[in-house]
């Protein structure tokens, strides 16, 4: 049988390396208002991580289980990646309920969208298109999360609009809207 000081030391050493790669690239924040438009967080994040490093790219942006979509286009609960070319490290700004961290890593954000200036920020017109072509998953219980996406062929970039509950459980359809003209482009059943 192994000791409890064994397994502590082991389970140590097993997640001491992921944790010494992530590192703090800001102070901890309380935000205004716990619940941000998506427009508001994006410009929030986008200045921290140019603070970090200014030649970063958008990667990824996102609401979390913990903060649905809302009808003002605001949630409690997002996640905005960058990426640094010259680092080759990526930078998550991440709020929950008011608070604002920010943690880089090393390494790649995954594919990156291609994402032109002025791509879409308007939290209320995603929403509205969510509820435009889900209205039965929103009856249901089901709320709203989007997450930008790359295609893997041409890295062209979407919001992929779906409907979860808190246990993680979706439901068709996913509304796939082009990120920088703002037209749906699928909606898959």
């Amino acid at each position: 049988m192994t000791s409890i000081p064994r397994m502590a030391a082991t389970l140590a050493a097993a997640v001491l390396p992921v944790a010494a790669a992530a590192q703090e690239a800001c102070k901890p924040v309380t935000l205004k208002e716990p619940a941000v438009k998506l427009a508001e967080i994006y410009r929030i994040a986008e200045g921290h991580a140019k603070a970090w490093k200014p030649d970063v790219l958008p990667a990824r942006i996102t609401n979390t289980i913990l903060g649905p979509l809302k009808p003002d286009g605001s949630s409690e609960a997002w996640t905005v990646t960058f990426y640094s070319p010259s680092a080759n490290a990526n930078v998550s700004i991440n709020t929950f309920r008011g608070g604002l961290n920010c943690w880089a890593q090393p390494g790649s954000a995954g594919r990156m969208p291609d994402l032109k200036p002025g791509f879409l920020l308007d939290g209320v017109k995603l929403y509205a298109i969510a509820q435009e072509n889900g209205a039965k998953p929103l009856a249901d219980g089901y709320f709203v999360q989007i997450g930008t996406a790359a295609a893997p062929s041409n890295r062209h970039a979407t919001w992929n609009l779906q409907y979860t509950k808190a246990d993680g459980r979706t439901s068709p359809p996913l509304v796939i809207v082009d990120a920088n003209t703002g037209k749906v482009e699928k909606v898959l059943r």
